[in-house]
């Protein structure tokens, strides 16, 4: 019993809701033990949590609905998550509520509505400040605000800001550049990040970032080897989203949101900080699977084109279409290799050649009618001869 209380005022200090709150009601015997079974194994525990809740007789106590609320985060069931927090904002944990549904819209990637719930739980407990007005930062350079990197930089600037959100800010401060569309100087940021840190577990994630934001700047070459010598040989895993490999503000977050489900009970700084750290590896292998297709698909879009233009008479044709009259072609790539530009080639076309020959026509029955003109002509000659 004493285990679980103790484990149960570690996960309202991490909510926020330590200071403040009502004294934790009783629990039944059987809740004990769904609880104690839950905080052992979160991960593992959480959907047989949720069940032994439904079957419960009685109201659930504020204390056991934050736990639940949390489970469902954990089981991706965020509205439920939503609806279990929403019950308790009125039972005196308000700040912990408000911090629930953040993270359930996070989960989400309602990150408008994860700023607005912060937003709230740092008015309800002052004392949460320095934590939510950090997160807030983060949601806001994810969800591309232009005050988004000035918000950041006045929350490092707080006070008692947790050691786990000074860890990842200088990390969070080159995404914040690349997400505002400043690509060369958040290369060099996440560049530097990796060197200084090259034992940290965000390394990974940061050369991963500097290898996007080079590609971003134009610094292909060093992108690509960036990205091989991060990848390795290993077997690709999966496939991901395009916005994921793209580095997406929402879709990094939600992707944080999705590991999150699997690890334990933690500070909520240290859950924050964690979302920033994912799989560099797996990311790089993603993003050079997709270079290799596109360039698969630009090389096999090249043949077909060649395939369709030799069809053609030699003519080097866009989408299959004929240019007008004596337009140029859109790419100097339409022309053959070696070749005149369309403008230099013959105006005739295998499909002009098999146009029914109407000019011959004319001209052929144009000459029978001057030969029939001439012979009547000549057959009235030896009538008038003879009148003489």
């Amino acid at each position: 019993m004493s285990i679980s209380r103790l484990m149960l005022c570690a996960v309202l200090v991490a909510a926020g809701a330590a200071r403040g709150a009502p004294p934790t009601p009783a629990l039944t015997p059987e809740a004990q033990d769904a609880v104690a079974a839950y905080l052992r194994d979160p991960a593992g525990n959480a959907k047989i949590f949720l069940d032994a809740a439904r079957q419960q007789s009685g109201e659930v106590s504020p204390i056991q609905a934050i736990l639940l609320g949390d489970a469902a985060v954990r089981a991706g069931r965020y509205r439920t998550a939503t609806e279990f927090f929403m019950a308790v904002q009125d039972a005196g944990l308000a700040n912990a509520a408000e911090l629930g549904m953040a993270w359930a819209s996070l989960g989400r990637g309602q990150l408008t509505e994860a700023y607005d719930h912060l937003s709230a739980a740092g008015s309800v407990a002052p004392e949460l400040r320095p934590f939510t007005d950090y997160a807030m930062a983060m949601v806001a350079v994810a969800n591309g605000s232009r005050d988004g990197r000035t918000a950041l930089a006045a929350a490092e600037a707080q006070e008692n800001v947790d050691p786990a959100l000074r860890e990842v800010a200088p990390l969070l401060n080159a995404y914040a550049r690349y997400w505002s569309g400043d690509a060369a100087g958040a290369a060099d940021a996440f560049t530097a990040f990796a060197v200084a840190n090259p034992d940290s577990r965000f390394t990974d994630d940061a050369v991963y970032a500097a290898a996007q934001a080079k590609l971003r700047a134009g610094r292909e070459d060093e992108a690509q080897a960036d990205l091989e010598a991060l990848a390795g040989d290993q077997p690709v895993k999966g496939r991901l989203s395009s916005r994921l490999v793209a580095l997406d503000g929402r879709a990094l977050l939600r992707e944080g949101m999705r590991r999150d489900r699997t690890r334990p009970i933690r500070l909520l700084p240290r859950r924050l900080a964690d979302l920033l750290d994912g799989d560099g590896v797996r990311l790089a292998q993603a993003a050079l699977a997709a270079r290799g297709a596109h360039d698969e698909s630009d090389a096999a879009a090249d043949r077909h084109a060649r395939v369709a233009g030799a069809r053609d008479g030699g003519r080097w044709l866009t989408r299959h279409e004929e240019p007008a009259s004596g337009a140029a072609p859109a790419h100097p790539t339409q022309a053959a290799p070696g070749a005149g530009s369309p403008a230099s080639e013959p105006a005739s076309s295998p499909a002009h050649d098999a146009r029914f020959p109407w000019s011959v026509l004319f001209s052929v029955g144009a000459l029978i009618i001057v030969l029939a003109l001439w012979l009547l002509a000549r057959g009235g000659r030896p009538d008038q001869a003879g009148s003489r």
